[in-house]
């Protein structure tokens, strides 16, 4: 039997201007993308259907986060960093499953505009200059190699802006924070003539320099955009604005 999905969320789940609010990094990385599918998720409550999971993906991320837990016993770095000459190490805190934690993550209240903002990282290092590194596992598989950010979908720049939205919420909670981030690629090998009882990866490492500069002016676009009383015009750039204007349309003629 599947899972139940309703298209309004309850008041609780809505922007409510009395109460502390709370956003996700994905919530900030939607009103990037689209300001109208913001509005009428958080306002509204409009959700679009889930995404069905990536369970292989997953199971990359459970497995890494293990290997770096190993390596943080130890207060060593991981082999992926060794393999490019780079002296980083898992970073020793006790709130890092918290922040690890989808549902917790990173924390920031912003008074002025009362959200709680929040974001859950796969892992933080700490480089040989004390600053912590923000990281982010992915998982593919296509034939070339991932070097640089030129080889990930779209250069990487939603990548690019994951990391910064953790970089710039460990800055708000008074770390200090390395520059640079870093995606570690694990590539699914199809070159292996057969596949057997185990998957191979070609493992990179695809540095990117950060800029949080761009955060908190969104952060009040944010707020103002949820002060309107209706939603922004459809987007003819987002392709789930355009599909909602035909389906609308398209009712209207066959009523």
């Amino acid at each position: 039997m599947g899972y139940g999905y309703n298209p309004i969320v309850g008041e609780n789940w809505r922007y409510n201007p009395e109460k502390t609010f709370k956003l996700s990094r994905s919530k900030i990385e939607l009103f990037f993308n689209c300001a109208t599918c913001f509005y009428k998720d958080v306002k509204l409550g409009l959700r679009k259907p889930p995404m069905p999971g990536w369970a292989i993906n997953s199971a990359v991320d459970d497995l890494l986060k293990k290997e770096m837990d190993f390596c943080r016993a130890e207060d060593r770095p991981h082999g992926i960093f060794k393999e490019n000459g780079l002296n980083i190490k898992p970073f020793q805190h006790e709130d890092i499953e918290k922040w690890q934690h989808t549902f917790t993550g990173i924390q920031y209240h912003d008074e002025e505009h009362n959200f709680l903002l929040y974001g859950g990282v796969d892992d933080i290092m700490i480089d040989e200059n004390d600053k912590l590194v923000v990281i982010d596992f992915k998982a593919t598989a296509k034939k070339a190699n991932i070097i640089t950010s030129a080889d990930v979908y779209n250069n990487g720049e939603s990548y690019k802006r994951q990391l910064e939205i953790y970089s710039w919420l460990l800055k708000k909670n008074n770390f200090d924070v390395s520059d640079t981030g870093y995606l570690m690629y694990y590539n699914g090998d199809a070159s292996k003539p057969h596949l057997g009882k185990e998957m191979h990866f070609r493992r990179t490492l695809v540095p990117f320099q950060l800029d949080t500069d761009w955060i908190s002016p969104l952060i009040k676009d944010m707020y103002d955009c949820l002060q309107l009383e209706e939603a922004p015009d459809y987007n003819p750039d987002c392709f789930d604005c355009m599909y909602l204007k035909t389906v609308l349309e398209l009712s209207l003629i066959h009523i």
